[in-house]
């Protein structure tokens, strides 16, 4: 009497293989958790040289047209409510459009990826009174090429994409990346003498 031993082979060929999945998760755990094809935090040349123009509607009803607002400096953050970074921001850039409006700048934050009603309330919550306005076809922001939230964009008068900024931005970088794009280009400082 013979008794056939099963094949090892297919065994052998799962193991290997159940081996070589888990190496390639564990990679891309790692790769992940050092942030390797995630959004670059912090500020950052913009891959657009120049804003493209679009129109977008208003959460008050009125429309939105970039190209005809894009000749004083801009201001464009695009945000959602569920944003945390984005709930943090808000009275931030709330507090500085006044100031901002009055030197001739223009800020409009773009919603994304958020229901309306939730949107609206975040408007009401953190008073924002400057344009807001939704990107519900989600046509601006791939033509932008944000990849997460929140996302700034600081455009200098005539279109032209000076700097990007993703990611939790203070009042003093704020401040120093809107100064960058003043009308007439940088600032200038002068020194006056102490007597």
């Amino acid at each position: 009497m013979y008794i056939m031993a099963r094949p090892r082979a297919p065994l052998l060929i799962t193991l290997m293989a159940g081996a070589g999945f888990l190496l390639l998760l564990g990679g891309l755990a790692i790769a992940l958790q050092r942030g390797v094809g995630g959004a670059v935090e912090g500020r950052t040349d913009a891959a657009l040289t120049s804003a493209p123009p679009f129109t977008l509607t208003q959460f008050n009803g009125e429309p939105f047209d970039f190209a005809h607002e894009n000749q004083r400096p801009v201001f464009m953050y695009f945000w959602a409510s569920w944003c945390v970074p984005c709930q943090t921001e808000a009275p931030v850039i709330e507090a500085l459009w006044p100031e901002y409006r009055d030197r001739g700048y223009v800020f409009l934050g773009v919603n994304m990826w958020d229901q309306p009603e939730d949107a609206r309330q975040f408007v009401k919550q953190y008073r924002l009174s400057f344009p807001v306005v939704a990107d519900e076809a989600r046509a601006v922001y791939v033509e932008y090429g944000v990849q997460g939230l929140p996302t700034a964009f600081f455009i200098a008068p005539g279109g032209a994409v000076r700097s990007q900024f993703t990611g939790p931005i203070d009042e003093r970088t704020l401040r120093g990346l809107l100064n960058e794009i003043a009308p007439g280009g940088r600032p200038q400082w002068r020194w006056i003498p102490v007597p």
